[in-house]
């Protein structure tokens, strides 16, 4: 999907956005392709920023987050605590997005609390499952970096020498990692949302 992104973009920027969207059978990918933040957000920035040409970013990894919840659901320990955290994240979730305007949103979405606890959850819950010694955790925390890093990859990859600015689009769970990959990448000065808006 991601490889034909800049077609899409193209159509869109011509005005004819649904020559594609017209020909997706499947409701729940037409749903994504017609709602989600990269065909209603970024493909309007970049249009009114006059951008001709967007990068994407993503790169998928399966993660077996079906499994992670079995495990944590079979110790009541561990099922405490994922629930407790899983209501603070939809909380605060909902606390964003009970917010009157798009950039409150943006802003809520990016506190610094909310994206350390977002990490926090890989850090500090997901990664110590471990069923029969097999550190299952670790290793879906670990392709949750891996997935990252390939996605902070695509960015550095694809710069051109003469970029001044850039804006990445990402969800709170990949921006929690990214901030710290930013803060920590000498050729980058991270501007927070809130500096933006």
């Amino acid at each position: 999907m991601w490889k034909d992104l800049n077609n899409q973009y193209q159509l869109y920027l011509n005005n004819q956005y649904s020559k594609f969207t017209d020909t997706i059978k499947k409701p729940r990918y037409k749903r994504y392709c017609i709602e989600g933040e990269t065909f209603q957000l970024a493909f309007r920035l970049a249009k009114k920023a006059n951008i001709k040409q967007i990068h994407p970013i993503d790169s998928l990894i399966e993660m077996r987050l079906d499994i992670l919840k079995k495990e944590m659901y079979s110790k009541n320990e561990t099922k405490v605590l994922f629930d407790k955290t899983l209501s603070k994240m939809t909380q605060s979730t909902n606390r964003c997005m009970e917010k009157k305007s798009l950039r409150d949103v943006f802003i809520c979405f990016n506190e610094k609390e909310d994206l350390a606890r977002n990490k926090g959850f890989y850090i500090s819950i997901a990664n110590k499952i471990n069923p029969d010694g097999r550190y299952f955790g670790s290793n879906l925390v670990a392709d949750w970096y891996k997935r990252n890093l390939i996605m902070y990859a695509n960015i550095q990859n694809q710069l051109e020498p003469k970029t001044k600015n850039i804006f990445v689009l990402v969800g709170t769970g990949h921006a929690a990692i990214f901030r710290e990959f930013f803060e920590n990448d000498e050729n980058f000065n991270l501007i927070e949302v809130n500096e933006i808006l």
